[in-house]
């Protein structure tokens, strides 16, 4: 289990390195290309987990609230940016973004906390059930 949450914080640090070079040179970001490689990503660990159905949607909410602290915050770092750092496009481009500035408006910092946070309590899930 360890293993495979160590392999999405490197698939998304990765990613994140690859979109700040990409953005500082002024190329577009192919977010769904992103989004459809992590899936995979993930979808091979449930697979080879082995997971029963309701082990791999709490495994999925670990990897969304994993994919949010460990490439929005490395990207933001990697561009010069602050850690909470949000689009100032209104409304933001990317659709996810528009949804998070709908919910907490221009807080930066309370979505990267509320991620965090979250992710603190998805990883506690896991692994108390993993471990029975």
């Amino acid at each position: 289990m360890i293993l495979s949450i160590a392999i999405q914080v490197v698939f998304n640090i990765l990613n994140a390195y690859i979109d700040a070079y990409r953005i500082l040179k002024n190329k577009t970001i192919a977010h769904w290309i992103n989004l459809g490689c992590y899936g995979i990503v993930v979808g091979i660990e449930v697979y080879f987990l082995k997971m029963v159905w309701w082990m791999a949607v709490i495994f999925c909410i670990q990897a969304f609230l994993n994919r949010q602290n460990t490439f929005d915050i490395p990207l933001n770092l990697r561009r010069g940016l602050k850690f909470d750092y949000m689009s100032q496009d209104k409304p933001p481009k990317a659709w996810w973004d528009r949804q998070e500035y709908r919910i907490f408006g221009n807080n930066g910092r309370l979505i990267a906390l509320t991620y965090i946070g979250l992710w603190v309590v998805s990883l506690t899930i896991i692994f108390i059930i993993f471990t029975q």
